[in-house]
């Protein structure tokens, strides 16, 4: 590839470059300043920024085409638009604002926080791999005798293929608006459409979860509460499960009036609560429960008025396939229509390996 020493080099040719090569444009600039393919008055390997955070080569591309997207002289979105050499940015700081403003939510249940791996497929069906076995004490390796025969743990594919399907919207917005709204106002529009997309990915994700992926695999469930309301024995009790089948879970989560029974609990809310309530009473930082962090599921989730908790171990969790090529934003597209019609879209879904990687307790 030839070396790129100017911006005008940068072309939408690129974003085929990427997915071609299962990147996103921002990989791709990163593995070509890797390489050496770009210029070192464009970018240069490990800068880092006041705060010493790594600033990656995307963003050194736009500190060359001196578009500043924050604080009170950030550009107007004419950055992008009234100079030709600049428009091919724009794709990816769309796509970028977007993947950004989906992890940002603060106690809430996210996608991330159910997933464990994400993997790329050629097609829309998938079918994830299993083992062949019902509870975790069933791995344990046996003592073998001389010349005797050892166990074999099995791991098929799943039965039945789950498949990605296609989500996506259009942010609309005349070529005036765009080019006079200053980047953090665009920004807000693009994080709200996200926000939004990030709320169905966790519904759909949890359902999965706590319903399984259509090879009977639902999340099994601890003894129910006879009580009305959740006691510190309850939680106990259901990470216990959790151990006794191998899996330490890392959260829990419930529906607001749920979870909200656990944060109420004596232990975090009385005077002689630990330190860790004391500062989740002064400063609303929730605090772990027997080292599971807190996460509320969102409004109209499976778990809505359920009277459930969910406890899930993140590192065994659900896999999210997603078709390679399938973009979040439609580059080309995007430049040639002037930059009024925003497409964002992505093929996607959701496999559950390991049945055992949720739980869920519920009472009365």
């Amino acid at each position: 590839m030839t070396k790129i020493t100017k911006l005008t080099q940068l072309e939408v040719g690129l974003y085929q470059d990427a997915k071609s090569n299962n990147m996103t444009f921002s990989q791709l600039m990163n593995d070509l300043l890797r390489k050496g393919d770009i210029d070192e008055s464009l970018a240069r390997p490990g800068v880092t920024n006041s705060h010493g955070q790594s600033v990656d080569a995307y963003q050194q591309l736009l500190a060359a085409a001196n578009i500043r997207t924050k604080g009170d002289f950030a550009n107007t979105g004419g950055a992008f638009l009234d100079d030709p050499n600049n428009r091919v940015l724009f794709p990816e700081y769309v796509a970028r604002t977007y993947r950004d403003a989906e992890r940002d939510a603060v106690n809430v249940l996210q996608i991330g926080d159910l997933v464990s791996t994400r993997v790329g497929i050629d097609g829309t069906a998938y079918r994830t791999g299993i083992i062949n076995s019902g509870q975790e004490k069933d791995l344990e390796f046996g003592r073998v005798a001389q010349l005797g025969e050892m166990a074999v743990y099995s791991i098929v594919l799943a039965d039945k293929a789950v498949n990605a399907l296609k989500y996506g919207g259009v942010l609309r917005m005349s070529y005036e608006a765009v080019r006079r709204a200053k980047l953090p106002i665009l920004n807000r529009y693009l994080a709200k459409i996200a926000r939004a997309q990030g709320r169905r990915k966790v519904k759909q994700g949890l359902n999965v979860a706590l319903n399984g992926d259509g090879n009977a695999n639902p999340a099994p469930a601890s003894t129910a509460v006879a009580g009305a309301v959740f006691t510190f024995a309850d939680i106990i009790a259901l990470q216990m499960d959790g151990l006794k089948n191998g899996v330490q879970f890392t959260g829990i989560t419930g529906d607001s009036t749920t979870l909200a029974e656990l944060l109420a609990l004596d232990v975090f809310t009385a005077p002689g609560a630990t330190a860790r309530g004391a500062d989740f009473r002064d400063n609303g930082n929730w605090p772990s429960i027997l080292g599971m962090t807190p996460k509320m599921a969102v409004s109209d989730s499976a778990l809505e008025g359920s009277k459930k908790l969910m406890a899930f171990d993140t590192a065994n969790g659900l896999e999210e396939f997603y078709e390679n090529g399938s973009e979040i934003v439609e580059s080309e597209r995007l430049i040639t229509s002037q930059f009024e019609n925003v497409a964002i879209s992505e093929v996607v879904g959701w496999a559950k390996p390991d049945v055992q990687a949720f739980r869920t307790k519920q009472h009365a």
